[in-house]
């Protein structure tokens, strides 16, 4: 579970006085569950030292929780309560976070209690929109309420799903761009149309993707056990649906997924397979299981390798014969699924996944990186934006740059970056020189000169496009530009000049 908090002005009170600020309150009362946090702070001012505060709770948290990473996120808001601003940084910063990590759909927790009302409140409608998936809101209590209540923080649950909405633009703006608009929904119907085969939802024209397609439509039947490989972010689950989309929509009415990794791996397989009241300690009543939930039907199980190697046997013979027993119970049962597991993790050369368990699968679909797919990136982003609904396209400028990022979070990846774009530009073509910071600083370091297009290396001709061609990509920025061709800051002019020696001798 991940932990997103603010740092607030009460919050350096509870380094003295515990019990009093929310950040570490909360903190306490969860920390068996984390295993991350996430710090957003700001940086220090005349009134307060907020960056000093972050870093000095930071350590308070690793020190009470050692081996759970703690990240201070800085966010720049010169006016805290200005709403547009803070609402605008915050939204920015999380999606960020996301684009950059694995834990958009992890379970999380956010502290409201820290920082300003605005701040609050911007919390709650990422948190009530979707932006912040599968999270909830926890408020603290100061001391006195603590003594009153019992408690020390509780879960905030509230109801606005009937918020109104405000979809109705001005004459002005309906009128803004119209030719743009027109050409936006004939390209979106391209795209849909193009993607509207026998596979609907999986979305490429490269060799890869329709050798997957063709997988699919050849399996045997609809209780082909099923395991698909591939890394986080690259449509494992989509893969999932478009076997039951294909096999199972007209047998089942709904897509069944179970997230192993949303369990203690010790409590996975009594969530599968249920138990007998007595059975461990904490069963105080018999609780049917997943598996005799679903009989008859296609069960999607995430992150199959997370169950433990010790228990693998159990589901194995499952996957074998069908037969299986709640735990504590002796009483034999039978069930026909089709059962349709997914892993991140290497289980050719894995030390925690039984050699055997993958021969129980029937079929094995191996989703490529999206690094080894680069040409299905423009229909991919078009597809998205179609999806999204935004009146925003990109012109060929910016997919040229797309396909030379690497995408380590793969198509997920890339749908978090294009969502950001639709918020940041509405209502016209995006090109190239509109977005210059779509590779980070950070993302950056990670490239080096043999990303470039190859160059003669016999001549002077070598310097000169080598270096025009890294301040293309940093724009202009000799800093980036340095860290492209893997030399520190301010040595950019020193490594040309040596070269240009080299060469002229």
């Amino acid at each position: 579970m991940k932990y997103f908090t603010i740092i607030g002005n009460h919050d350096a009170i509870s380094l003295e006085q515990p019990g009093i600020g929310a950040a570490l309150t909360i903190f306490f009362k969860y920390k068996k569950y984390l295993n991350g946090i996430y710090i957003f702070s700001f940086p220090d001012k005349p009134h307060f030292p907020y960056m000093q505060t972050a870093e000095k709770i930071k350590r308070r948290m690793e020190a009470e929780a050692p081996g759970i990473d703690v990240l201070i996120i800085e966010m720049n808001i010169e006016n805290p309560i200005d709403f547009n601003l803070v609402y605008k940084i915050m939204l920015d910063e999380t999606q960020t976070l996301f684009e950059k990590t694995n834990i958009i759909d992890e379970p999380k927790i956010i502290n409201i209690t820290s920082g300003t009302p605005t701040m609050t409140t911007c919390w709650v409608i990422l948190h009530k929109a979707g932006l912040i998936p599968n999270s909830i809101l926890v408020q603290s209590f100061e001391p006195f309420f603590q003594r009153k209540y019992g408690k020390t923080c509780q879960e905030v649950s509230l109801n606005i799903d009937d918020l109104p909405k405000i979809n109705s633009p001005s004459k002005a703006k309906r009128a803004l761009n119209r030719v743009n608009q027109e050409n936006i929904i004939l390209r979106n119907e391209k795209v849909v149309s193009e993607t509207d085969d026998a596979i609907p939802g999986l979305i490429g024209k490269s060799q890869l993707i329709r050798d997957i397609k063709e997988q699919i439509l050849q399996l045997v039947d609809a209780n082909t056990h099923v395991l698909i490989l591939g890394e986080q972010g690259t449509g494992k689950e989509v893969i999932a649906k478009a076997i039951w989309d294909v096999h199972r929509r007209d047998i089942d009415k709904n897509f069944n997924p179970f997230d192993c990794g949303q369990f203690d791996p010790n409590l996975i397989i009594s969530e599968l397979f249920g138990y007998e009241k007595g059975a461990f300690t904490g069963a105080n009543q018999t609780k049917k299981g997943i598996i005799e939930s679903t009989d008859g039907k296609m069960l999607y199980l995430d992150e199959i390798g997370n169950i433990p190697i010790e228990n693998q046997g159990i589901f194995l013979r499952f996957l074998q014969f069908g037969d299986w027993k709640r735990i504590g119970s002796t009483k034999t049962h039978s069930s026909k699924i089709q059962v349709i597991a997914a892993t991140n993790k290497d289980i050719y050369n894995s030390v925690v996944f039984r050699a055997d368990l993958k021969d129980r699968f029937h079929e094995i679909i191996k989703i490529p990186p999206l690094r080894n797919r680069m040409s299905d990136i423009p229909m991919l982003t078009e597809f998205f934006l179609s999806k999204i609904n935004k009146n925003v396209f990109f012109d060929s400028s910016v997919y040229k740059h797309l396909e030379k990022y690497s995408w380590p979070g793969n198509v997920r990846q890339l749908e978090m970056w294009v969502s950001r774009m639709c918020r940041k530009y509405q209502n016209r073509q995006i090109s190239w020189v509109d977005i210059p910071d779509i590779l980070k600083p950070d993302e950056l370091n990670n490239r080096t000169v043999y990303d470039f297009p190859e160059l003669p290396v016999d001549s002077m001709n070598f310097i000169t496009q080598l270096r025009l061609h890294a301040l293309e990509v940093a724009d202009n920025n000799k800093a980036k530009a340095d860290r492209l061709l893997g030399l520190k800051n301010g040595t950019l002019k020193q490594w040309i000049h040596q070269r240009e020696k080299r060469f002229s001798k």
